[in-house]
């Protein structure tokens, strides 16, 4: 069942003030079989209150609105205007006043089918009766039945909410296109139920909305009467309204906050930031340490404590070293309560190399080789996701090599000798430098290794056939070089510990590239909901990749298809 379409007025300007009713409008499209309707006089007796009216006359001569429109229900048009004391009051103010709701084919068409699925429905229900319990005839009519009650729920709850308030909203705009003024004022007399429904959808198409929420008080003139005293009781009571603005039930918006050390901010990353739920992601480029202070002061201090839990910072970059200072003094400059959630992912190096290592780590345990945590590792490319992977190794306790296979570096040994020393002064981990520039070199290192992981350049082989073929022993080999020719001859994308050539077991750039995504995505997710001022690292990320491989489910393979079975042949 789709919902109409709300289109703007053109050339006019629209105020529409909604009151809420005392209760919610009896309503059903297709009139209850049972009658549930309580019998206590005041409950069951759906009509304004003196107060309210009270109220709505002093609302009409206060605000003068153009026109007013209150939702039909189950009335007729007749009971409508004639005995809607509402009705009456506009009248004698000389305002118009129209019922807006579903349009009678409509919700005719609606509820035949409602019908139709209650009759099926139905017989379903009686011919369970003359079924013998456990049987296979049984089962399978319930689960139909069960089928066909959730489309009816489902239908009824759609007509009364999505589809009713956008014929409200619709009947709303229709009466004041037919206004001759450019400025319209509209009061509106909405059940409790539909009050943010129709706000949204009015707001929608530009519309100004207020809405107020009449409270009942009741005021005692003199001391209490006793309850046998009714008459007294009545006399000394007065029944106060009070109308309260309404403010808008949903919370503050989400806002992330991205700051790129790069020149331009990463897309990739602002997409992820959306399909993870945020409302707001805001871009900032060539982000230094000082225009990080002053960015994150102006945006903690603009919302109040509840805010700050739907704040977030994302710290972005090729430049590991430069997104590391600036995460500093982000979180060097928030202080209790005002602590947002700050995530640290410089060009995807951190969720990329924690993907990498934990489905290594996955694979080895499930293939029954042991411990990641007991193998000699060596790790080409000294690039972000190369000296990420390399930490989180060194601390798995693995022995770990950090190769530079480049051959145009002249000096690639003073090079990654700095490197090394580097990565223990930093970051407290002894990981070995290699300058390992020629196929032979290259050789030494892989028969020097049980794991290889390949996070060179994009586009630029790493190890050829030849140099697999002079490798002695069984390898596993991961890489996350998408861009042809991959980073390892004869691995494709997809490997998923396929043996590629004899004794070597490949884990292709895609295997890894899922992990990666579903990792920065439950990051962002994890980000936006908990609000407690967490940093979330290549260590925080390392932990939650392997909760993924641990315990993912997707939807697909939760699905079950049964068959009837066949009745047996005598």
């Amino acid at each position: 069942m789709k919902a109409l379409e709300i289109t703007p007025i053109e050339g006019k300007t629209l105020r529409v003030i909604m009151v809420e009713k005392e209760y919610s409008e009896p309503f059903w499209i297709a009139e209850p079989t049972n009658n549930h309707t309580p019998k206590n006089i005041l409950s069951s007796r759906f009509k304004p209150s003196v107060a309210f009216c009270n109220f709505f006359e002093k609302l009409i001569d206060e605000v003068r609105p153009d026109f007013i429109t209150e939702e039909l229900g189950n009335r007729s048009p007749r009971e409508f205007n004639e005995t809607n004391i509402l009705a009456q009051i506009s009248e004698k103010a000389k305002i118009p006043f129209f019922a807006v709701d579903v349009d009678e084919n409509a919700r005719s068409y609606v509820a035949t089918l409602i019908e139709e699925k209650r009759q099926l429905r139905d017989k379903i229900l009686k011919a369970l009766e003359e079924l013998p319990e456990n049987s296979a005839e049984k089962e399978y009519l319930i689960a139909y039945g069960q089928c066909l009650q959730q489309e009816i729920e489902e239908l009824e709850r759609e007509a009364k909410f999505s589809v009713r308030e956008s014929w409200i909203a619709m009947g709303i705009l229709e009466k004041a296109r037919t206004m001759e003024k450019t400025d319209i004022t509209c009061l509106h007399i909405s059940s409790p139920e539909h009050v943010s429904g129709i706000k949204k959808l009015l707001e929608s198409v530009d519309v100004d909305v207020e809405t107020i929420q009449p409270t009942k008080k009741l005021i005692f003139t003199k001391e209490k009467a006793p309850m046998a005293e009714i008459e007294d009781l009545l006399k000394s009571v007065q029944i106060q309204v009070k109308p309260v603005i309404r403010t808008s039930s949903e919370e503050a918006p989400y806002i992330l906050f991205f700051l790129d050390t790069d020149k331009r901010a990463s897309p990739f990353d602002i997409c992820m930031a959306y399909d993870a739920g945020f409302s707001v992601v805001v871009p900032y480029e060539n982000v230094t340490t000082e225009e990080a202070k002053k960015i994150v002061q102006d945006a903690i201090f603009s919302r109040d404590p509840k805010g700050i839990k739907r704040t977030c910072f994302f710290i972005g970059g090729k430049d590991v070293e430069k997104a590391e200072e600036v995460l500093k003094v982000v979180r060097e400059t928030m202080f209790p309560p005002f602590q947002a959630n700050t995530i640290i992912d410089p060009a995807g190096a951190y969720t990329t190399a924690a993907a990498m290592v934990a489905k290594v780590e996955d694979a080895i345990a499930k293939a029954k080789l042991g411990n990641l945590k007991n193998k000699k590792v060596a790790v080409f490319g000294t690039g972000a996701v190369g000296r990420v992977a390399a930490i989180l190794l060194a601390k798995l306790g693995c022995a770990v090599k950090i190769v530079s296979p480049n051959p145009d570096r002249k000096d690639g040994n003073e090079y990654i000798s700095k490197l090394s020393a580097l990565l223990r002064e930093r970051y407290g981990v002894d990981v070995e430098g290699v300058f390992a520039p020629t196929p032979e070199k290259k050789v030494e290192v892989l028969n020097d290794a049980d794991v290889i992981l390949c996070a060179s350049v994009a586009g630029v082989r790493i190890i050829t056939k030849d140099i697999l073929n002079s490798v002695k022993f069984v390898k596993i080999i991961a890489d996350v070089n998408a861009v042809p020719p991959l980073g390892v001859e004869g691995m494709k994308l997809d490997d998923d510990m396929r043996e590629f050539t004899s004794g070597i077991f490949g884990i292709g750039p895609l295997t890894i590239g899922r992990l990666k995504y579903k990792l920065e995505r439950e990051i962002l997710r994890e980000a936006r909901r908990n609000g407690k001022g967490t940093v979330y690292n290549y260590n925080y990320a390392m932990e939650l990749a392997r909760k993924i491989l641990r315990g993912e489910l997707q939807a697909a393979k939760l699905a079950v298809t049964v068959s009837y079975p066949p009745k047996e042949r005598k």
